[in-house]
């Protein structure tokens, strides 16, 4: 009896959707990153999520701080910087140990073999 080689190819899965509650520009960055990586394990999902919640929390954060300017002034005291400022710094921190802990260095997948054409 002929034994039968079977070959098993890797198909790209469906990338997940954005999760509830995330705004344009976490969205935006959801769908940008799943496009070139596809990201479908449990710990990459919950990494992706945290830095768009950043990503929505720093453009937020920067909106008002656009609006209220950089330095505000505080009465009976000097003027200081702005306490969101902090705040970003700190989501951006986060944003980037996120990004750091997806290895997003590494090849993304393609949907065929070769070199992509145009590149």
């Amino acid at each position: 009896m002929k034994q039968s080689s079977v070959i098993k190819l890797a198909f790209r899965q469906k990338a997940p959707r954005a999760p509830q509650g995330l705004g344009q520009a976490g969205k935006r960055l959801w769908k940008a990153i799943q496009a070139e990586y596809a990201i479908t394990d449990p710990a990459g999902l919950s990494f992706l999520t945290s830095v768009c919640h950043a990503e929505e929390d720093i453009v937020r954060w920067r909106g008002i701080v656009a609006k209220d300017g950089a330095v505000i002034e505080v009465p009976d005291k000097a003027s200081i910087a702005h306490p969101l400022l902090a705040a970003i710094g700190r989501a951006e921190s986060i944003k980037r140990q996120a990004l750091r802990a997806l290895n997003l260095d590494l090849e993304p997948l393609h949907d065929k073999p070769g070199r992509p054409s145009g590149r």
